[in-house]
């Protein structure tokens, strides 16, 4: 089981063929799963973009497809505590990025990202396409 990165479902929605390719393939095997930080950088940049109304509506359509996580005392705790110990150790990752990596791990899914190395200190199952 897969949650996809904000940055493949742009790619995505931009028509890049391999993640077409590889998100129709999956979809047919198994769940996809989108976290509601996912689903607000991508809202965010609808409404910057020039055709607002266009983009909206294509997240919505293509969401539909997916599995939205719920953000739960599970996942905030887990942020809690891989905040902490990354501080500790120096290898502050940004906020939202460490809360979504904490979504795919609270519910052992494999993250699909193009910038593995922003969720490498983290300890979960990552891909890169």
């Amino acid at each position: 089981m897969y949650c996809l990165d904000t940055n493949i479902i742009v790619n995505y929605l931009r028509g890049d063929k391999q993640t077409i390719f590889k998100i129709n393939e999956l979809n047919e095997d198994c769940e996809l799963f989108v976290t509601p930080l996912t689903l607000c950088e991508l809202y965010r940049g609808a409404y910057l973009s020039k055709d607002s109304e266009i983009k909206v509506r294509l997240i919505k359509e293509f969401i539909g497809s997916f599995v939205l996580l719920e953000f739960n005392e599970k996942v905030s705790l887990e942020y809690g505590k891989e905040y902490s110990r990354l501080k500790k150790l120096g290898k502050i990752t940004e906020n939202i990025d460490l809360m979504i990596a904490c979504f795919a791990k609270t519910n052992n899914l494999i993250l699909v990202t193009r910038n593995k190395k922003h969720f490498e200190n983290i300890g979960i199952k990552i891909e890169s396409w």
